[in-house]
């Protein structure tokens, strides 16, 4: 199954994605099509029945890598990353579920989630978003920041603070009282980001309390993992692409690769990803068998984005003025890295829960 998956969105990203990245990043989106495609092509249900959500970790992770070689990191956040809002909403109302899953994992309509803040960053405790009862329903009232495909998702799985404690809320991108800033940054150039406003904008709890902040950080665990396979895919693809430069590039009559200080250094980045890369396939492995614990979830996360750091500074700076202009693959890798380090958790974050678990 895995690997009949893998030759489908291989597929998909060769004929949909490829082609048309380097113009998407000029133009600072993807079009929405291209959600409702991978929809009708079974992507998003990672080629199982859309009418529930799939549990299958393995599978995810093929998606998450296949779309990340295809060039560029924003495309895989906005195909793949839809699997945590959903573990979310489908373990916290049944009944919303079975509308909502079906309806994302088809394309019909996006889902993001929105929980930083401009001031919280990773910390989910310093949230001043808020929700008050409003006629048998909620009102929010706060700011979101940094949000991907925040100002054109259709629905929205908002952290707020509900008498007290941390509630998770649905609220419908048209939603009145909700508006939108569109923010520039310094990579994923083809996924909009948004700043969000919500002006007693209505919204549906799904769960609060003690058990909202358990889902979400089992559903905080999963996008970790994925960042972690997305680094590693991006580190392949930057390596495996200056390999070939240094193989074809010539100075003082030799190949670039036929110097030994050059050649031992890509053969330096080569081991450090071979290995993190056998950890990482060994957490989503742990993931599918229900034993990924926090702490192997954030190492295999700082470890993969670490080693992909080194392979995107050795990539651009090998590869000299070739690496540094646009469309270069390195040159976009290099930038899309820096956001691997902070989304999903900060890298100081995943070091405390790691320290926690000594």
């Amino acid at each position: 199954m895995s690997q009949a998956f893998r030759e489908q969105v291989r597929a998909f990203v060769n004929d949909h994605v490829r082609p048309h990245v380097d113009a998407w990043e000029r133009d600072g989106e993807y079009p929405l099509e291209l959600y409702r495609q991978a929809g009708r092509a079974g992507l998003l249900a990672l080629g199982q029945s859309p009418e529930q959500l799939p549990d299958d970790p393995q599978a995810l992770a093929v998606l998450v890598e296949e779309l990340t070689l295809g060039g560029a990191q924003g495309i895989t956040m906005g195909l793949a990353s839809h699997f945590v809002s959903l573990k979310a909403v489908q373990g916290s109302d049944a009944r919303v579920a079975a509308s909502v899953v079906p309806a994302v994992l088809k394309g019909d309509q996006g889902i993001v989630l929105a929980l930083t803040e401009p001031q919280a960053g990773s910390d989910l405790r310093a949230f001043e978003c808020r929700a008050e009862p409003h006629e048998g329903g909620h009102r929010l009232t706060g700011e979101k920041r940094f949000i991907c495909n925040g100002g054109r998702a259709d629905l929205l799985l908002v952290g707020a603070v509900h008498e007290g404690a941390l509630g998770l809320f649905l609220v419908e991108g048209s939603a009145p009282g909700l508006s939108s800033t569109r923010l520039s940054c310094l990579g994923w150039r083809c996924l909009p980001l948004a700043a969000l406003r919500f002006e007693a904008t209505p919204a549906r709890l799904l769960i609060a309390g003690r058990e909202a902040g358990r889902l979400l950080q089992q559903c905080l665990q999963q996008e970790r993992l994925n960042l972690a396979v997305m680094a590693v895919a991006s580190a392949e693809l930057a390596l495996r692409d200056t390999v070939a430069y240094c193989r074809g590039r010539r100075v003082g009559g030799e190949a670039l690769l036929d110097k030994s200080v050059l050649r031992q250094r890509l053969a330096e980045r080569h081991s450090e990803l071979s290995v993190v890369r056998v950890y990482v396939e060994q957490a989503v492995r742990w993931q599918a068998e229900g034993k990924l614990s926090p702490a192997q979830a954030a190492i295999a996360k700082n470890s993969a984005v670490d080693v992909l750091e080194r392979i995107a500074h050795d990539a651009v700076q090998l590869q000299g003025a070739h690496g540094c202009v646009e469309p270069a693959v390195v040159e976009r890798i290099y930038r899309d890295a820096r956001l691997l380090g902070i989304g999903g958790g900060a890298r100081e974050v995943m070091l405390e829960v790691i320290g926690r678990a000594l």
